[in-house]
């Protein structure tokens, strides 16, 4: 029987899995509690703690089958490294993410949400004009929806503060 051929970026998956389910079991003392007088079927404990020393075992197993039929060549880590950075280029949209909820107490919703939509266009490599239009126009919807129609709660931006009272009021409200 051959020997199977992984693909790129196998090793590490299994590795960082088995990475993580080590950490959560040796955290279950700490999230999970262990009852006096309850039968063991019906500890809280019991079944996280199994499910994560069969996701441990199953992990390292493969992780052992992978590292077994690994050869290591600079071609190979090569591989590796171009897989680890696809895993990694969404996490720009999460910094993006964060970056907006971050301003939307200081800049207030709609601008935050128009600005945010504006640089995720060119980002995603929309030029024209007419896909600028576009975004700030689907954002201003969403504002619309979501603050008027809908009546969602959002924090009102610091900036309105610096409006006059009858706008600041109609933004904090509308907007």
């Amino acid at each position: 029987m051959g020997r199977e051929e992984y693909q790129a970026g196998d090793l590490v998956f299994a590795m960082l899995m088995l990475f993580i389910v080590l950490v959560l079991l040796v955290s279950i003392p700490f999230e999970t509690k262990w009852f006096d007088g309850v039968p063991l079927v019906k500890q809280p404990r019991l079944w996280p703690t199994f499910c994560l020393v069969g996701m441990a075992l199953f992990g390292l197993l493969y992780s052992i089958q992978i590292w077994r039929s690994y050869k290591i060549q600079l071609g190979q880590v090569q591989g590796e490294l171009n897989e680890l950075s696809s895993w990694l280029r969404p996490l720009e949209f999460v910094f993006y993410f964060v970056l907006y909820v971050w301003s939307v107490p200081l800049a207030g919703y709609l601008l935050s949400t128009l600005l945010f939509f504006s640089l995720l266009t060119i980002r995603a490599g929309y030029r024209t004009l007419l896909m600028f239009w576009v975004s700030l126009a689907t954002g201003f919807g969403i504002v619309i929806v979501f603050k008027s129609l809908l009546q969602v709660k959002i924090a009102s931006g610091a900036i309105y503060d610096y409006l006059p009272d009858g706008w600041a009021t109609f933004f904090m409200i509308y907007f």
